[in-house]
């Protein structure tokens, strides 16, 4: 129809289908162009795919034993997408590495403010090295786990150590303002240090202000009285 001159619109019309369906069957020159094909799913499995090739060649084939040990790289899928690959492989399949892609700024902030205990053995080696190639990201490192473990372990007395070491990297880095902490020592040598906090009044701060936004600011003294102290 469109050899004869008839518009995409009138020949949409004619046949009841979308304009862009009928534009792209006027303009495809083989059948082949019009198969479109569905891009392939992301897995869980596409960053474990070279280790599971490398174990698959020295001779591991027992999917439960490589779950396990995908578990300990951080591996959070299911063991039976495991058993399907290795069937596909069994099955004459070439074992085909997929590309790791780097990890993201986000997960490698997670790796850093998780403490080495948690990390899993894949997390501490992909961290391992990326600050083996950037000085300042070892330097961050190593503050992030000292401030984490004054937080843990209550141990205030050693923050003016800590900022001392941290002024330094600080200017080195591409915000170069120093720790806010450093402006506050008292209170924030103080929250390190003693075992009391103030999670309950900010808790009631917080539900005081939901109330208040649930009323959209305009209830009285009263009512707000009322709805904090009152059961609902």
């Amino acid at each position: 129809m469109s050899d004869k001159g008839i518009g995409t619109t009138a020949i949409s019309r004619a046949l009841n289908l979308d304009t862009k369906t009928v534009r792209r069957y006027a303009r495809a020159a083989t059948a082949e162009e019009l198969i479109t094909t569905m891009p392939r799913r992301g897995s869980d499995l596409d960053g474990h795919t070279a280790y599971l090739a490398t174990r698959w060649q020295e001779g591991c084939t027992n999917a439960m034993r490589l779950t396990q040990e995908l578990r300990e790289r951080g591996y959070r899928g299911s063991e039976r997408s495991v058993r399907r690959l290795l069937q596909a492989w069994r099955a004459g399949a070439t074992p085909v590495a997929t590309p790791t892609s780097p990890p993201t700024p986000h997960q490698v902030t997670g790796w850093i403010i998780r403490p080495t205990s948690e990390r899993t053995k894949h997390d501490h080696a992909a961290l391992t090295r990326i600050i083996d190639r950037c000085p300042i990201l070892r330097v961050l490192d190593q503050l992030v786990g000292d401030f984490g473990g004054m937080l843990r372990h209550l141990h205030g007395q050693h923050l003016d150590t800590w900022i001392a070491q941290a002024r330094p990297a600080g200017s080195r880095s591409s915000t170069g303002s120093p720790p806010a902490c450093s402006r506050t020592t008292t209170p924030c040598a103080t929250g390190l240090t003693l075992p009391w906090s103030s999670d309950a009044v900010e808790g009631a701060v917080a539900r005081l202000k939901a109330v208040k936004r649930a009323m959209y600011g305009r209830a009285n003294f009263d009512l707000l009285r009322r709805r904090v102290l009152l059961p609902t």
